[in-house]
């Protein structure tokens, strides 16, 4: 399975050279025909990955379905708009982060940063940005601990990487930096890892720009910190 996913990625690589615009969320996921829409029977509401990603997940969430697991899209690409207007509302308390309106703290800007950080992206840094991504089932790491979470969350660990898809966040007892543990967050790397190369190469930390609080992403290391702070899965090695 993984010279199929190593072909593939070798494909995407070839045919699409991500640009600024790609990397930093300025997409439209439902006019753009590199992407499409998942079946609303492995979907709630409209999801759109990349084709690849898409098509992928859609045979992964089948075969699931045959073990006894139901694997449902809750979240997907999200454009540079739309995780600004997320983390804007976190950062001016209009949205509790983990139980507080950040605006009625002492906190520092960077301290505030740090807090939306624990599982929200900077607009222009996210992963959900690129296509690639998914979130599943429900947004809770308790969820995934026990009955149907914990089966659905052993059947990924498990099955996942068949598929070209790996858990960006794992735990971060082994040194990890960044966004804390997401057992929901799954990633199809045959797009996911050109695309984190190319960001890293093309994306400087003054383009992150354009919401509440951008000043502080250099502050907080934004992109070596957060965008680098993953689980490396190397599903293309032999």
């Amino acid at each position: 399975m993984k010279f199929v996913f190593l072909s593939l990625f070798l494909l995407f690589v070839q045919s699409h050279e991500p640009s600024l615009d790609d990397l930093l969320g300025k997409v439209s996921p439902g006019s753009d025909p590199t992407f499409l829409k998942i079946s609303d029977s492995f979907a709630r509401g409209d999801q759109y990955l990349r084709k690849e990603a898409s098509l992928a997940f859609e045979e992964m969430a089948r075969a699931a379905l045959k073990d006894g697991v139901k694997i449902i899209a809750i979240s997907t690409t999200r454009n540079f708009n739309r995780q600004k207007q997320i983390w804007n509302a976190k950062w001016t308390g209009k949205r509790l982060v983990q139980g507080k309106n950040l605006a009625e703290t002492s906190l520092s800007d960077s301290a505030k940063a740090m807090e939306i950080l624990k599982y929200s992206s900077m607009p222009g840094t996210s992963r959900h940005h690129w296509g690639s991504d998914v979130d599943i089932n429900a947004l809770e790491n308790d969820w995934f601990e026990a009955g149907e979470g914990k089966k659905i969350y052993e059947w990924m660990q498990k099955h996942a990487e068949e598929y070209g898809f790996c858990q960006p966040y794992t735990s971060k007892e082994c040194g990890r930096t960044g966004y804390e543990e997401e057992k929901w967050h799954w990633s199809y790397e045959p797009i996911s890892k050109p695309y984190l190369e190319a960001y890293l190469s093309k994306v400087k930390t003054e383009m992150i720009t354009g919401f509440e609080g951008a000043h502080t992403a250099k502050e907080v290391q934004v992109i070596e910190n957060y965008v680098q702070g993953i689980t490396h899965c190397n599903l293309h090695e032999n």
